[in-house]
């Protein structure tokens, strides 16, 4: 019978084809005792499955570089550590020896007692490990009985994969392999395989709560990561309108790859709106150009730090990176954002200790003006990457304009230091600021005579602003871009903006909203950046605009915020 489902669209586009479940084990662990000769033998076989699996990963690691780049494919060493952890080796060594029973069955309780722990700590940095942790597991555990390689197992066709989870090793493995789709019962659009999915062009839907419990192998699906939808068993009808879907967004990728991409994005009055690229790492340069970024709105430095950890980037590992990025979109800007650590974004360890509200605890700009040997090293390589180069730094969480003052002393001094150690650095180089507090946004004509730019990071500052976690369904649909105090706060911010003669982009998903972009342009925004895949329907959007009716309908929707009656939605709130 047909269902509809209903999650989080993570990455767009429409995709049909067959459920794969993902991580289901035909084999059962269970408790095998061994004679105490055998004992020595499952050590061995424990140790062997070990370097198996780390050559598998070294291989995965080369792909991935193939695919996304160095830094990204380095968050798989992480699982290279855990397999050489001497808690997990010695563990399972000692429950071989003591409860004389399979390495399988060994392997399966310490971890098990592993994941209690992580469950028991509540940290999202653990939970992070988790998954990490899971997967290295899984990969044992196939290797242990004899299992090949997923990829290898699965047959020919166009696969939906279903899991509870997807590791990045998961997604990039099934890259190309006839997967077409990915649903996952949890996730978000921060998670791997949001980014990943993305990355590839693979439509994805997460939170999807129970769904791998519900869906059968080969069951036929839809997954429309647009809307954020699964179709289980569609009748022909709804086949032949996902088909029709399908279609129309391979034509809208398609047409971005002509030289149409090679127009400038002007609306029909002539007035020009910047579109560029938001990316996590620097392998979606690719996408980016072919899509026809008019630059790097918003790099996401966080993922930098991810693919080093447990260590921190070098200074040079910075410069490199943001060298590199400015360099393949020069002459237009790349922005790069400074590390918005904290929260669920990096790792509890770096912390050193657990934060009771971490979202609005110690975190990005806050944390790097208090560790500066995490943010000192990140400045230097931006000030050496900025030489010569369209580079501008972005700081993240601003909230008052001290925060600004003491970034550009650091700056300051820093380059004083490289320029007198004969270093080549611009000192001068651009620094603006997130708008995604409300009290940043309340205060903007303040933080406006201080920072060079505005970015607003509607996400957070939507959010923020309406004490709504979109991705709780208990409240998600108080989640409203067009909120009236929403409009207005943005309002005040591109005003200021204008006011003090600072440039503004918009690089939160309200960036990408076909109901939201003709309010964003007849506000008066000038400049707007998304993930690399919205790019080509934006620019058309744009093209299709009147800047003038567009202000016109702005200024009305301004005056009328609170003529119109409740929504029953909001009243059964």
């Amino acid at each position: 019978m047909a269902q509809l489902l209903r999650g989080l669209g993570v990455s767009p586009g429409v995709a049909i084809g067959s459920a794969y479940l993902l991580h289901v084990d035909p084999l059962p662990v269970v408790p095998t005792p061994i004679p105490p000769e055998r004992v020595g033998r499952e050590i061995e076989v424990f140790h062997a499955a070990r370097e198996a699996a780390r050559t598998e990963l070294r291989q995965l690691r080369n792909r991935v570089s193939a695919v996304l780049g160095d830094h990204y494919a380095e968050i798989l060493e992480a699982q290279m550590l855990i397999l050489d952890d001497p808690g997990l080796i010695a563990d399972t060594e000692q429950t071989i020896k003591v409860g004389r029973v399979s390495v399988r069955w060994a392997l399966k309780q310490v971890v098990e007692q592993l994941t209690r722990h992580f469950d028991a700590m509540g940290s999202d940095y653990l939970r992070e490990r988790e998954g990490d942790v899971s997967d290295v597991h899984r990969r044992l555990q196939r290797l242990l009985r004899g299992g090949v390689t997923l990829h290898e197992e699965m047959p020919e066709g166009r696969w939906i994969i279903v899991a509870h989870s997807v590791v990045p090793s998961d997604a990039v493995t099934l890259a190309g392999k006839g997967v077409v789709g990915l649903a996952t019962d949890v996730g978000g659009r921060t998670s791997h395989t949001a980014i990943l999915a993305q990355a590839l062009s693979v439509p994805a839907v997460a939170g999807l709560h129970d769904f791998s419990q519900r869906v059968r192998p080969g069951d036929q699906l839809v997954v429309d990561g647009g809307a954020g939808e699964i179709h289980l068993l569609p009748g022909p009808e709804e086949l032949q309108r996902a088909e029709n879907r399908r279609r129309a967004w391979i034509a809208v990728e398609r047409r971005a790859q002509d030289a149409e991409r090679d127009l400038p994005t002007r609306t029909r009055d002539g007035v020009e709106v910047a579109v560029r690229a938001n990316i996590e790492f620097p392998g979606e340069l690719d996408h980016a150009h072919g899509f026809g970024a008019q630059g790097i709105g918003l790099y996401r430095s966080e993922y930098l730090f991810l693919s080093h950890a447990p260590q921190l980037p070098s200074e040079d590992v910075h410069y490199r990176t943001y060298r590199a990025i400015a360099e393949s979109v020069a002459p237009q800007p790349a922005v790069i954002r400074t590390l918005d650590l904290g929260g669920e974004k990096y790792f509890h360890e770096v912390l050193d200790r657990d934060e009771p509200n971490p979202v609005l605890g110690l975190r990005a700009v806050r944390l790097c003006l208090q560790r500066p040997d995490i943010f000192l090293p990140q400045l230097r390589g931006l000030l050496r990457a900025a030489t010569s180069r369209n580079l501008r730094i972005m700081l993240p969480m601003v909230t008052n304009p001290d925060e600004i003052r003491a970034v550009r002393r650091l700056i300051a001094r820093e380059a004083e230091q490289l320029e007198a150690s004969g270093t080549a650095v611009r000192a001068d180089v651009p620094v603006g600021i997130m708008i995604e507090v409300p009290g940043a946004a309340a205060s903007a004509d303040i933080l406006a005579r201080e920072a060079d730019f505005f970015s607003l990071g509607t996400n957070d500052l939507i959010q923020y602003a309406l004490a709504v976690d979109r991705g709780n369904e208990s409240v998600s649909y108080l989640y409203q871009p067009l909120h009236p105090g929403v409009l207005r706060m943005l309002k005040f911010v591109v005003d200021s903006a204008a006011e003090r003669g600072i440039p503004l982009s918009v690089c939160g998903e309200m960036a990408a909203d076909v109901d939201a972009v003709p309010l964003l342009v007849g506000l008066g925004v000038r400049e707007l950046s998304v993930q690399p895949r919205a790019i080509a329907g934006l620019r058309q959007l744009i093209r299709d605009l009147d800047s003038a009716s567009a202000a016109r309908e702005a200024e009305q929707t301004l005056r009328g915020l609170f003529d119109a009656p409740v929504s029953q939605e909001v009243e059964r709130g």
